[in-house]
């Protein structure tokens, strides 16, 4: 059959039509989740931005006046960057030991992980609550095994937060890495044994610099939530041992200053950006998260 340029025309007008009418039709599947983010994200954060400059902009250095703000924010971040490295380290021998172990081994710590991901925040902080409290379960463990007969004194301290928000954060720092390991090539680790690398050094030179940017996304998406965190380090670390999400709900739930409150918010969400444009500049975390 003879192409002529009329039908060349033809065929070519047609790939544009449907081109067009594709991105057309991306454009509009774009409109809904702007529409939620801007509702669900840009209208409170509008609103916060308001509420801080009710006084003028004065509540922006009047926060720094307020006594517990600035202790808290530095315990806020020194537990969130903790809080990421050890997460980062358990989760990596969590996830080696899933794609490493026997099936039912390997269902049981899936099952375990995925249970404790879909475990309300609030259940397991009270769970944690019953374990360091006073007499409670830790004391009742280590009195039956003959270690300790005096009351713990780790409830509502700044270390009692730690083991629950390592708990509580875990499967996010897992996850990212578990992916990693299910897209390793198997040829590669093959190819490594064929040249006689052990075990230890197939694992450095294949598997760890492939699950390394997974650690890595999945430690900054860890340590900008902990950031925020509010009902953990509030039930674990207790009043005197505030974070800054406890300070801004004092301030405005008892302080009755929801400007000073609102300044706080304002700080931590633009402190919580700036981290992960750096990180994501650095390490492209953007592009792990899907």
């Amino acid at each position: 059959m003879t192409t002529t340029p009329v039908t060349v025309a033809v065929r070519t007008a047609s790939r544009s039509a449907r081109a067009a009418g594709s991105a057309t039709e991306s454009r509009w599947l774009l409109w809904p989740p702007l529409v939620f983010f801007a509702l669900a994200l840009g209208a409170p954060l509008v609103m916060l931005l308001i509420q801080s400059f009710e006084t003028g902009g004065s509540a922006y250095m009047e926060m720094f006046d307020v006594a517990a703000f600035p202790a808290a924010l530095v315990r806020t971040v020194v537990m969130a960057a903790v809080v990421m490295l050890l997460t980062m380290v358990f989760g990596a021998f969590y996830a080696l030991a899933i794609m490493g172990s026997p099936l039912w081994l390997r269902l049981t710590l899936l099952a375990a992980l995925l249970l404790s991901l879909w475990t309300s925040v609030m259940v397991r902080s009270f769970g944690w609550v019953l374990l360091e409290l006073p007499k409670g379960a830790l004391y009742w463990f280590l009195n039956l095994l003959g270690l300790r007969d005096e009351p713990l004194d780790f409830y509502q301290t700044t270390i009692g937060m730690y083991p629950a928000m390592i708990a509580v954060m875990l499967p996010f720092a897992v996850l990212p890495m578990m992916s990693a390991l299910q897209s390793i090539d198997h040829e590669q680790l093959n190819a490594a044994r064929v040249f006689g690398a052990g075990e230890l050094l197939t694992f450095r030179t294949v598997t760890w610099p492939q699950i390394i940017p997974a650690m890595i996304s999945g430690g900054v998406l860890v340590f900008v939530m902990s950031l925020g965190f509010y009902v953990t380090p509030l039930l674990l670390g207790g009043p005197s041992n505030l974070t800054v999400s406890g300070v801004i709900n004092a301030q405005i739930n008892q302080a009755n200053r929801p400007d000073l409150g609102a300044a706080m918010s304002i700080l931590l969400v633009g402190g919580t950006m700036l981290v992960y444009l750096i990180a994501d500049r650095l390490f492209k975390v953007s592009e792990k998260w899907g």
